[in-house]
């Protein structure tokens, strides 16, 4: 994770031990989003990588509600893989 003032970079990838990628073939990051839209966040990807950036007023139940949506997301999209 990537993470500057208050936007963050969530690189996704095959095997976080390895680092291994996902192909951009796969649209990882793309899928992650849509599942975060339904959810009510909007994001945006960069490839494998997915963006966030809150705005500085964000409360602390929001950004809660945010970071639950990102593990939502990734668990629905990649299922099994996230603990």
């Amino acid at each position: 994770m990537r993470l500057v003032g208050s936007v963050a970079g969530i690189e996704l990838v095959r095997d976080w031990r390895t680092r291994t990628p996902f192909a951009l073939e796969e649209r990882a990051g793309i899928r992650v989003c849509e599942a975060m839209t339904r959810r009510g966040v909007l994001t945006r990807p960069i490839g494998n990588v997915v963006v966030l950036m809150p705005p500085y007023c964000m409360t602390r139940r929001q950004m809660r509600g945010m970071v639950t949506a990102l593990r939502e997301a990734i668990q629905e999209t990649f299922p099994g893989r996230l603990t």
